[in-house]
């Protein structure tokens, strides 16, 4: 299988910036799992439910990665808190 491509949006880039290089490394080397398979699979990778289209969720220690695959692509929308993720679920 191909590996995937990921695209981090501007919105996701911010995100980054804002946190400790510390959370950055464990959100870099976490999001290196989807490359390779992206599809939900136990508790760190979960569907949401209720969207509209087939967006995700990935699991790192206290915040979240959100995203969506298009292709062999997978777009990184936001990184937030869990407290925020909560937030732009319901949003």
């Amino acid at each position: 299988m191909d590996e995937f491509q990921l695209i981090l949006s501007p919105k996701a880039v911010r995100d980054l910036d804002r946190f400790s290089d510390s959370i950055c490394k464990k959100i870099a080397t976490s999001i290196k799992v989807l490359k390779e398979n992206p599809f939900p699979r136990g508790k760190l990778i979960r569907k949401i439910k209720g969207s509209k289209s087939d967006f995700y969720r990935l699991r790192v220690d206290k915040y979240r990665v959100f995203y969506f695959i298009e292709g062999n692509k997978v777009v990184i929308l936001r990184f937030l808190s869990k407290k925020d993720a909560k937030r732009f679920i319901r949003d």
